[in-house]
């Protein structure tokens, strides 16, 4: 079966959703307490960056959960479904973009004078902001959808952009652009300093620096949200739903780098009575 064949079977595809759905939220969990046992043990306000944002992707994917299981003894309204959805996804994914900010901001730093740092700052800040903007917009200019007919009762509420107002490619494209410049700089400011490293013992340890700040999550990050949010755009264009397992794959992916990218610096630290299970994840 190919995709044009799959537009057309909207049963098959909510069948392939709620399995994606099930699975991330095990996941989104996973990370949420991943996030919260470091924070107690290392009293490092960052945790609360992935923290967050798995907490939120947890409930929001709670709610299709509890839609999908108890739609039928409800009062067969998605309105209620809807406003759960935006309370959920208030802070899924901006905390993340502004850690990468705040991230890159602490990278650059070390490498380049006030002048571009404050110049590739200004840019960051910017371009997170317009991505920030972009994503409440879009927020909240979903509406409710009833797909009960359309999956043979299988899948009761969804959500989807008002008619004439869509402003899923803004959120794309400022995000995209967002990662791009970042990249950008990462690759640049990590070849410029290894370039410039006379002495295989100050190479190590410039390696070592770099890798502390997180540059392998941040390349990981912003390679990913360009690669997801492409495909994203193919499947939008053959009005396929299962756009929103990219969402969902994505959305994990973000997590998982933002934990990795404040946990870095604690990599192979052993704290007392620590759940050694948990770090090994």
């Amino acid at each position: 079966m190919n995709l044009d064949d799959l537009a057309e079977r909207k049963d098959q595809q909510a069948r392939i959703i709620m399995t994606f759905i099930v699975m991330s939220d095990f996941l989104y969990g996973w990370y949420l307490i991943k996030s919260f046992n470091k924070y107690l043990k290392t009293k490092d306000w960052r945790f609360f960056f992935p923290l967050v944002a798995a907490l939120s992707a947890f409930m929001n994917n709670i709610n299709d959960i509890i839609y999908f299981l108890f739609y039928e003894f409800s009062d067969n309204n998605c309105e209620f479904f809807l406003k759960m959805f935006k309370y959920t996804a208030l802070f899924n994914w901006t905390p993340i973009s502004w850690l990468q900010t705040f991230r890159l901001i602490s990278f650059t730093k070390i490498f380049y004078n006030k002048k571009f740092y404050y110049m590739i700052s200004a840019i960051n800040i910017f371009l997170s902001g317009a991505y920030s903007i972009s994503y409440y917009f879009n927020l909240f200019n979903f509406e409710s959808l009833n797909l009960k007919e359309d999956t043979d009762r299988f899948m009761f509420c969804s959500v989807k952009q008002k008619e004439g107002h869509d402003y899923t490619n803004y959120v794309m494209l400022s995000d995209v652009c967002d990662s791009a410049f970042s990249l950008g700089v990462l690759v640049f400011t990590a070849y410029m300093a290894l370039d410039s490293v006379q002495h295989l013992k100050f190479h190590h340890a410039k390696i070592k620096r770099m890798v502390e700040e997180g540059l392998i999550q941040l390349i990981i990050l912003t390679i990913s949200k360009i690669v997801c949010y492409s495909v994203m755009y193919y499947l939008m264009k053959k009005n396929l739903m299962i756009v929103d397992i990219v969402w969902d794959i994505l959305s994990v992916i973000v997590i998982i780098c933002a934990y990795r990218l404040v946990n870095v610096r604690y990599k192979g630290i052993t704290f007392v009575d620590s759940d050694d299970d948990l770090d090994q994840f």
